[in-house]
């Protein structure tokens, strides 16, 4: 057994991705840095490179904290939303609750999205978005069933689509929230896309 999979070793390598995590959402993976993790975690500068083979499985990590932690958020909010037949505007509003959510952080709508934009030049963050797809695309299909309305897997990618462009280009700006703007878009599209049943 290595010293990095006993228990202490274990330990320090979980607070030094909850580091990464919290680093991340501060200030983007550009604050994501060994010695700033280090720093962060109150452990030695060699521990980071111990326990991680190079910096992007460092951040590869710390996206993947992140997401596990917006994710938890958004199978609650899931899990909370009732069962009923629900028409196109309140469909939208369904799915603009559960997946953005009025109380959803900038920082963590930052996090979520500068992870898919860097994932084009960082395989190992292409992975945390991959799975992270698979598991949203349940989510909106089991929020549309719980509305009575059909989740044709592609037409799920699409409505997915269409809320991460409105997110995107709400958080260029001031006066919108991208809570609103994921409203306004899915009201748009959710009767085309997901259908009552």
């Amino acid at each position: 057994m290595t010293s990095a999979a006993t228990p202490k070793g274990l330990r320090r390598r979980s607070r030094l991705i909850e580091a990464a995590g919290e680093l991340l959402l501060e200030g983007g993976f550009d604050a994501v840095r060994h010695r700033a993790v280090a720093d962060r975690a109150k452990l030695p500068l060699a521990s980071t490179t111990y326990y991680f083979g190079s910096l992007e499985d460092l951040m590869a990590e710390a996206a993947a904290y992140v997401c596990r932690n917006d994710e938890e958020c958004i199978a609650a909010r899931r899990d909370a939303l009732p069962r009923r037949r629900r028409g196109g505007q309140a469909t939208a509003d369904a799915l603009a609750e559960v997946f953005i959510g009025p109380d959803t952080t900038i920082q963590t709508l930052a996090a979520r999205y500068e992870t898919i934009a860097l994932a084009a030049r960082y395989p190992r963050l292409r992975e945390v978005v991959i799975d992270r797809r698979v598991l949203l695309a349940e989510m909106h299909s089991d929020v549309l069933q719980k509305s009575f309305r059909l989740a044709e897997p592609m037409h799920v990618r699409q409505l997915i689509a269409v809320e991460d462009g409105a997110v995107v280009g709400a958080l260029g700006q001031r006066q919108v929230s991208p809570y609103a703007a994921a409203r306004e878009a899915l009201h748009e599209v959710i009767d085309v896309l997901a259908p009552r049943e």
